[in-house]
């Protein structure tokens, strides 16, 4: 894969997703949720690992987010909140890339910062969803959440 090289601690307690196979509809990552604790408030990143990516028909969009809530489960959608999301796929879908180069998003590794305090609330619960969209989009990645730290050369 392009581009910087970075390392990051994996506790698998931390696992998202565990990229065992291709993702072809909307829907939850591999692990139902994990609980940071009550009253923690955690900085990091969500790190995927996007190792194929389908961008083929030009439409394919692939919405990444990684939702709080303070019920377990999610099963209260008004309790639920997205604190960190990227959107990764074709160019026309996806508008500017990060370099502004109006290219595909290609297979890499992509940091995502995020905190579970939103709005002064500390969400205990954290997921991730991935939205598909776009005539035969399919991706495979995994997923994790690794504590903020700086990210030197």
């Amino acid at each position: 894969m392009a581009g910087l090289t970075r390392t990051f601690p994996i506790d698998t307690a931390l696992e998202l997703e565990d990229g065992a196979g291709a993702i072809t509809a909307t829907g939850v990552g591999s692990t139902a949720e994990i609980d940071l604790g009550a009253d923690s408030v955690m900085l990091g990143a969500m790190v995927l690992q996007v190792t194929a990516i389908d961008v083929a028909s030009g439409n394919e969009s692939y919405k990444v987010e990684l939702q709080g809530s303070n019920t377990s489960g999610f099963a209260t959608a008004a309790d639920n909140v997205v604190l960190a999301m990227i959107h990764l796929g074709d160019a026309s879908v996806t508008g500017a890339t990060p370099a502004d180069t109006g290219t595909d998003t290609p297979a890499s590794v992509y940091y995502v910062p995020f905190t579970n305090d939103f709005g002064g609330t500390a969400y205990r619960y954290v997921r991730l969803k991935a939205t598909l969209a776009g005539t035969s989009p399919s991706i495979t990645f995994s997923a994790f959440l690794t504590q903020q730290r700086t990210m030197g050369n």
